[in-house]
């Protein structure tokens, strides 16, 4: 059986016009996801040139730049960002950051001891978070003391208290170590 030559014809430039698009599209793709194509490697600066800008540093003025808790400079507001060798911290790092960067920290710990089934470990670091963020996710809370409460007496009291959480706090993040630590066993 051979195909009629319109067929063929029709098909063939069909294929034809698929292609030349496809072609169109990847060269539209390359020359916009790469900056190669359409911009000019910068010339290398030689080390005469080197020596010029290590010298020409902005001399020591009233604005100086403020130091943050761990000793690294602060950009100043408002301020684009310059080619510096130093590390700078984008904006001051205030008390609300450091909170938060404990308390971040905190959580880490209980993971990592939930996750070595450390039921004392968890009950002190809970202890801690408690006296810390007394405010902050009492879910998180009550989900920290139910899988240590599985972990040190599994009975059918935290089984059932367990499930519970495991139930109503459908948006916690503890909830697969509840049913890990607790449900499973």
């Amino acid at each position: 059986m051979t195909a009629e030559p319109a067929v063929v014809s029709n098909n063939l430039r069909l294929f034809a016009g698929a292609a030349v698009i496809a072609a169109a599209a990847l060269y539209v793709w390359a020359t916009r996801s790469s900056p190669q194509l359409t911009e000019r490697a910068p010339t290398p600066i030689t080390e005469s040139e080197d020596r010029i800008h290590a010298n020409t540093r902005p001399a020591a003025g009233p604005a100086q730049l403020e130091l943050a808790s761990d000793g690294i400079p602060i950009m100043p507001a408002g301020s684009a960002p310059t080619p510096s060798p130093e590390p700078r911290h984008p904006h001051p790092i205030t008390a609300q950051h450091e909170r938060i960067y404990r308390e971040n920290n905190l959580t880490f710990a209980l993971d990592g001891a939930v996750d070595v089934e450390d039921a004392p470990g968890i009950r002190r670091l809970l202890a801690r978070y408690r006296d810390e963020f007394p405010e902050d996710s009492l879910v998180l809370q009550q989900g920290y003391a139910i899988i240590a409460d599985c972990l040190e007496h599994p009975s059918s009291a935290t089984r059932a208290a367990a499930q519970r959480f495991y139930d109503t706090e459908l948006a916690s993040a503890l909830r697969r170590h509840v049913r890990r630590h607790c449900l499973e066993r």
